[in-house]
């Protein structure tokens, strides 16, 4: 993805769907309706494989949006895409070309009567060594995705079986990797990667097995129960019934910490209900401002004289509320402090941002199409808190924007981190020229202070969440946090040595050992951590 095409908020790399049902009964509509679900994972492409049992798999895929490829169920009858066994990618790229057709998944692959389509969450750092592996196979892969690599990987790899091909095939990849994948021997399968990166849910209902990215998937179709695929989990489920086992040795536990803090939707559920994680985001960051005014640490602030505080919509509300809440109950009852909606997110302009980016005038004039603006927040000073944000660009226009119609005083609050590290394992954060609380200077890069982010936003002051306060919104130590989760985006805390792949590593000013984790102790955690 290009620099200019890098959006301000990460983005996730995919959502992923599937079904196995009796024979006779049809599950694309059901999964068509999952994969609708899980559109805040991907907007850029999609499809489905299906396989009607003991007949020619098939694929449709379209670079649109899942709801625009699935506007009708007359397409499943036009493309004869009926079958009980489905699955249904979501596609947001951050490898492979946005350009055509053949960049959405799934992706079909055949090699010497093993078949299969798969679609795939994650990515993977040393595609270009396993690329080289296929040369001698004679295969030419139709994309540059290392998402088809990971399927032709499988499909040439030594076995009698699917489980030993999947377990030969990904001995050695490294990165994160869940899949659902279709065969043409009638089975539907699902594996998450050894460390656990990205998230799968599985359960069984009416006869049907089903696999998802989030449970918001499940709950579109009314199910209510599920259970995590554990890291380094192969599921099949054929005319036999489901098998759930091992395919390789599971590694050290690095759940991505930014599923349940911003990518997953807040009505999911892993290790709890997300939104519920995202408001405890809100309340750390609140007992963290308390504690910097009331030793004076914040010189310049006084929250008796806030009026408001404001969400950027949506998925800060959450979060933002809970700040509001918390300040509320500790401060004195003098305090005039309100929750206000005082942006309201545009839902309807289908044209997006065409008429502004074609005409000259309009560009100049910097319009935040995104947002309206309530005229009630004018001549007030309110906290302006956001979840996350990648370069601080439209950030920088939306702060400009609010200043010009009148708001006398933003106080900017982010229910996170900074990002300070790209993310090599699937979220599209960009490199570190691309980072807003990153600087390059002299070929060097180094992290920029609160009060200099401050003073280039042009903002009465500004605080990131700490990394403690991260942690203890999901009820750990930073100890606990790093020994379960990936927080390499934020402090180099990934689920292996990440320098190898990272061509900047030496230039890094900011990536420090800490007394939490040290590079070398990434490869040595117990296996059976869960």
């Amino acid at each position: 993805m290009s620099k200019t095409n890098l959006p301000e908020k990460p983005h996730e790399y995919c959502g992923l769907a599937g079904s196995f049902a009796a024979p006779g009964l049809n599950v694309t509509n059901v999964v068509v309706e999952m994969g609708k679900a899980l559109q805040h994972r991907g907007q850029n492409g999609g499809g489905v494989a299906v396989k009607p049992i003991g007949k020619m798999l098939k694929i449709y895929k379209r670079a649109l949006a899942f709801n625009e490829i699935f506007r009708s169920v007359d397409v499943v009858d036009e493309h004869a895409l009926r079958g009980e066994i489905a699955i249904a990618h979501l596609r947001y790229p951050t490898e492979g070309a946005s350009r055509e057709n053949c960049d959405a998944q799934p992706f079909h692959v055949r090699y010497k009567g093993w078949e299969l389509a798969l679609g795939h969450n994650g990515s993977i750092v040393d595609v270009a060594k396993h690329r080289a592996k296929l040369k001698k196979f004679g295969i030419k892969p139709e994309s540059d995705s290392d998402s088809e690599i990971l399927a032709w990987l499988i499909a040439t790899a030594q076995g009698s079986t699917w489980k030993l091909k999947i377990s030969n095939a990904l001995a050695e990849v490294k990165g994160a990797y869940s899949l659902v994948m279709v065969t043409g021997d009638d089975k539907l399968m699902a594996l998450r990667d050894p460390w656990g990166v990205r998230p799968l849910v599985w359960t069984q209902d009416n006869g049907h097995v089903f696999v998802a990215s989030e449970t918001c998937a499940l709950d579109r179709i009314s199910i209510r129960h599920h259970e995590k695929l554990k890291r380094a989990n192969l599921l099949i489920a054929d005319e036999n019934g489901v098998t759930i086992s091992d395919y390789t040795t599971a590694q050290k536990p690095s759940f991505c910490v930014f599923e349940k803090l911003y990518f997953s939707n807040e009505t999911s559920i892993w290790d709890g209900v997300i939104g519920k994680n995202r408001e405890e985001l809100g309340e750390q960051l609140a007992l963290e401002e308390l504690a910097s005014i009331r030793p004076k640490k914040e010189r310049h602030l006084d929250i008796k004289q806030i009026d408001y505080v404001v969400a950027v919509p949506d998925t800060a509300r959450p979060g933002a509320f809970a700040f509001f809440e918390t300040i509320k109950r500790k401060l004195p009852k003098s305090s005039k402090l309100k929750y206000f909606r005082g942006l309201v997110k545009e839902r309807y302009d289908y044209a997006r941002r065409t008429f502004i980016e074609d005409d000259p005038y309009l560009r100049t004039k910097h319009i935040e199409k995104k947002f309206f603006v309530s005229p009630a927040i004018i001549g007030k000073n309110i906290y302006l808190v956001d979840d996350t944000a990648v370069r601080l660009n439209t950030f920088k226009i939306l702060v400009e924007h609010l200043k010009n119609i009148g708001v006398r005083e933003i106080h900017c609050r982010f229910l996170a981190p900074k990002f300070l590290n790209p993310c090599f394992l699937g979220v599209n954060i960009g490199s570190r020229n691309e980072l807003g609380a990153v600087q390059k200077e002299n070929g060097r890069f180094f992290a920029k202070s609160e009060n200099q982010i401050k003073k280039e936003l042009g903002v009465a002051s500004l605080r990131y969440l700490s990394l403690e306060g991260l942690a203890k919104s999901l009820d750990m130590s930073t100890d606990e946090m790093h020994k379960s989760h990936c927080t390499g985006c934020l402090d180099y805390n990934y689920p292996f040595d990440m320098r190898p792949y990272d061509a900047a590593y030496k230039k890094v000013d900011f990536i420090k050992p800490t007394k939490h984790l040290k590079i070398k102790d990434i490869l040595n955690f117990p296996q059976n951590l869960s």
